[in-house]
């Protein structure tokens, strides 16, 4: 090895120096220190790294397959340390950057929220709706079970004959369980749908406050007073979305089957029934043209996707 070349040994912490004075040892077996012409400061490091033996003045190289092995496992522990510790930096840098990130974040105001526990709920929502002006949007998933349900729909009720707007979406599962209470409401005046189900309980008074129970099933024990007028916007616009989706309850709202009464009846049995176009054409005694008018149109009046979806939901809603 010439001088010039760097020593493979220096992973290990040993200079080319010190390699050529273990290579010779090698050859040697042993040698003299005293005569060897070799520093003591090489000799010593070579012997705290275990590649030689001092036995007074006499200077002894150590088996390679041994010596080095076992410098090749410390530093290999050692490297594994290095690379986990290395790993906890890089995870440490992503808590920092977010830490300056913050600092460079623009600073914000407080969100208008109020958390609300107990209290009179029926009181409190009418408060909060009389103080409001414009439109009343209300999801009810379950407010004929809670006790303060009457005494909502009698403020909503006071609302109405004063002028105010109000919508409702109710669960399909309230025709069975307390029609009266939709029919109620839509009888004061209040423009009534039904979603096949409601997840959430929420009431929104025109762009100045919303009310969002957090526990559907408990009477408003918690709820959440949202005054931010964005947030409130987004309320309103997912209540329109629903709104589109759900469907008119026959009787109310202005919606009733269309046609004659006798005839529709004979195209929605058929229709939940799955006859094709030309046996209605036939029970009916009209062309199979007009069947199929006339299913288009039932279609969009029921919100169907299908013939039979329709077939089924007219059914639902009692109209065969």
């Amino acid at each position: 090895m010439s001088g010039s070349e760097p020593s493979a040994l220096t992973v290990l912490g040993l200079t080319a120096a010190e390699e050529r004075v273990y290579r010779r040892l090698l050859r040697a077996g042993s040698l003299d220190a005293t005569t060897a012409g070799e520093s003591e400061a090489q000799l010593r490091r070579l012997a705290d790294a275990g590649l030689v033996e001092l036995d007074g003045a006499v200077v002894r190289a150590r088996p390679p397959a041994e010596a080095l092995s076992r410098l090749v496992e410390e530093r290999t522990r050692q490297l594994r340390s290095d690379s986990d510790r290395l790993d906890a930096v890089r995870r440490l840098v992503h808590q920092l950057s977010a830490l300056h990130d913050t600092a460079l974040a623009p600073e914000g105001d407080a969100v208008r929220v109020e958390r609300v526990r107990g209290g009179d709920v029926a009181a409190h929502l009418r408060s909060l709706a009389f103080a409001s002006s414009g439109d009343l949007l209300w999801l009810r998933p379950d407010q004929w079970r809670l006790e303060p349900g009457p005494r909502i729909d009698a403020a909503v009720k006071e609302l109405l004959a004063a002028g105010r707007r109000s919508r409702a979406i109710y669960p399909a599962r309230v025709l069975e369980e307390a029609p009266h209470v939709i029919r109620e409401r839509a009888e004061a005046g209040e423009h009534v749908r039904i979603l096949a189900d409601v997840p959430l309980r929420f009431a929104v008074m025109g762009s100045a406050v919303a009310v969002v129970s957090e526990d559907v099933g408990v009477p408003g024990e918690r709820r959440l007073v949202i005054r931010e007028e964005v947030l409130v916007g987004a309320l309103a616009a997912l209540f329109d979305g629903l709104w589109e989706k759900a469907m008119a309850v026959p009787g109310l709202d202005g919606h009733r089957p269309i046609g004659d009464p006798s005839d529709e009846r004979l195209l929605l049995g058929q229709l939940a029934a799955g006859a094709k176009d030309e046996q209605i054409a036939r029970a009916m005694g009209v062309s199979v043209r007009t069947v199929r008018r006339r299913v288009a149109d039932v279609l969009v009046e029921l919100g169907a996707d299908s013939r039979f979806q329709a077939g089924v939901e007219a059914v639902r809603r009692g109209w065969v």
